[in-house]
Parts: structure tokens; sequence; C-alpha cells
């Protein structure tokens, strides 16, 4: 861990990443993410970020099918319904 000052730059807060903490690809002008978690901030890559929630959507997927099923097929029943009353309520006028 190390302790690093916060400057202002404008009406924004600023933390300079230092050199041997930045990883390969993360220099000036890369993206990242920032959320606020328990109390602390976290900064991501954003190619990382984008990484982790592709393998977590692909760990979801893979672990249980049944939810996704059901909510497919929700979808599908709910916009058959609305079809079918935008074409009854269209022929009423």
């Amino acid at each position: 861990m190390k302790t690093l000052k916060i400057r202002r730059v404008g009406n924004s807060n600023v933390v300079s990443v230092p050199h041997e903490l930045a990883q390969q690809g993360d220099g000036a002008g890369a993206s990242a993410m920032i959320e606020e978690l328990d109390g602390e901030l976290r900064v991501v890559p954003a190619d990382h970020a984008r990484a982790l929630m592709h393998e977590a959507a692909r760990r979801i997927k893979a672990e249980d099918q049944e939810p996704l099923r059901i909510l497919a097929e929700h979808e599908h029943t709910e916009g058959s319904t609305l079809r079918v009353r935008a074409q009854s309520t269209a022929s009423h006028m």
C-alpha cells in the first residue's frame, strides 16, 4: 500500500498513479473505472473491468440455464401479449 497526495485540478480531485504501480497499457490517456465500495475507492483499468464482467457473465450462464430460460419465455410471452393488445386496440379504432 502506498500513500498518495490528492491534488486539485480545476473542479476535480486528482491522484497520480506511481510508475511502479501502473500496469502495462495503463499510462496517460488510458481509461479506468472507479467505484466506491464500503467507503473505499477502487480504480480498475477499463479493459480489465470489461474482462471481469464478461467472465462473470459466462460463469452465470454456465451455472444455471433455468432462470435464463424462464426469463426468455416470460419476455416472449409478454411481447406476444403486447402485440395482440396493440392489434386488438388498432382494430377497434
